[in-house]
């Protein structure tokens, strides 16, 4: 059954407000079960079965479609929600189709990871901040006090051009900042961005020769020269990984910078890294830690507090983490005991131990684990 774009219009505007939320906490995926949390929250479902009524519109409609979600090789009853071309088109306020890109059925659970950690946090810190003032909770609110925070929770992939412009012109931090070395990262991030715009152009040009045989070798090269210009980090030295750190690198690692705030003559920075695919080791974390605190060090001229929450899928693997980063560290040539793994790494890393007393590191989770992907155990929605 084709659905004409009048009808598909009447419900986007019917609905545009669980459009917006899906579009800005989960870059166009999210949880039904997040989405119905928002739901709740905003006001705009009195109830479980008014929230079911709106999405399935959306779905008919051809403005959503659902998915299930499964993922660390469990079973969930759980669905996700995706936002098809004419929602992107609508929440854009694009004339056409043609001036969006539709979101793929996904090969991988990335997307939807990224989405699931980002929104935890914003349900579970953001809203009760909000609420706590006494404000009324909507997404202007939420976007808001994320703008004040200074965080890049909100930010994807190859975004921190627009974050580090963004911190160079809050007037609560120009004191606080080199702007040497602001100005210095925004060239290389600038740099970079032409060279990524440059090969979507030549990729674009050499997509023309489709159905006229295979690319040239040069074509080939330019369509694959995107993927390359952030790929190159792995063939650093640790010198220069450590020179090349910028809010871009934080942001392709899902580390994002929750809160940065100017108290008296200190500055206090936040930092959340999201374990989204429960790989991490000690040796990655620290390797984190020690990148962001030299980056934040280039940035400012004064001595600041750095907190870290590294952020598990549960906490089984948070205590994995803790355990190991808490274990002492052992010398090979004397055996003996000298300090923490974590504090040995990040001295390895140019964080000398007065340093360190800058930094505090806790391990979380978000309990992934059990709020969705105990399959049997939840229903997709938690009625109330």
């Amino acid at each position: 059954m084709i659905i004409s774009n009048a009808n598909k219009q009447v419900a986007c505007e019917k609905h545009r407000t669980l459009l917006e939320l899906i579009y800005t906490f989960g870059n166009k995926v999210m949880l039904m079960k997040q989405l119905y949390e928002y739901a709740q929250v905003i006001g705009v479902a009195k109830n479980y079965s008014t929230f079911c009524n709106s999405v399935k519109e959306l779905i008919n409609a051809d403005i959503l479609r659902k998915e299930s979600f499964n993922a660390f090789k469990r079973k969930s009853q759980l669905q996700m929600l995706i936002i098809r071309k004419y929602g992107i088109r609508f929440v854009e306020g694009k004339t056409d189709s043609y001036s969006v890109a539709s979101v793929k059925k996904a090969h991988g659970n990335e997307r939807i990871l990224i989405s699931i950690f980002k929104n935890q946090y914003i349900l579970n810190k953001i809203i009760p901040r909000i609420q706590k003032a006494s404000m009324k909770v909507t997404l202007g609110a939420i976007t808001e006090l994320l703008e004040r925070d200074q965080s890049t929770v909100l930010y994807n992939k190859n975004q921190g051009l627009s974050a580090l412009l963004k911190m160079r012109n809050r007037a609560t931090l120009q004191k606080h900042l080199d702007m040497s070395s602001i100005d210095q990262d925004i060239e290389k991030l600038q740099k970079i961005k032409r060279r990524m715009e440059e090969g979507l152009k030549k990729g674009s040009k050499a997509s023309e020769w489709k159905g006229r045989g295979r690319l040239r070798p040069s074509e080939k090269s330019s369509v694959n020269r995107v993927g390359n210009v952030t790929g190159r980090n792995r063939d650093l030295s640790k010198e220069e990984k450590i020179d090349n750190y910028t809010l871009d690198t934080m942001l392709a690692f899902n580390a994002y910078i929750a809160q940065i705030r100017a108290d008296q003559s200190q500055i206090k920075i936040t930092a959340l890294v999201f374990d989204i695919h429960n790989r991490s080791d000690i040796y990655k974390i620290a390797t984190q830690i020690a990148c962001m605190f030299h980056m934040f060090d280039r940035y400012f001229k004064d001595k600041f507090e750095l907190k870290v929450g590294i952020v598990s899928i549960d906490e089984f693997a948070s205590n994995h983490l803790k355990t190991q980063a808490e274990s002492a560290a052992i010398d090979f040539v004397s055996k003996e005991r000298k300090g923490t793994r974590l504090s040995n790494l990040l001295e390895s890393w140019r964080v000398k131990t007065t340093m360190q007393e800058q930094i505090k590191v806790r391990f979380v989770d978000y309990n992934i684990t059990n709020e969705f992907l105990d399959g049997v155990k939840h229903a997709n929605l938690i009625r109330r």
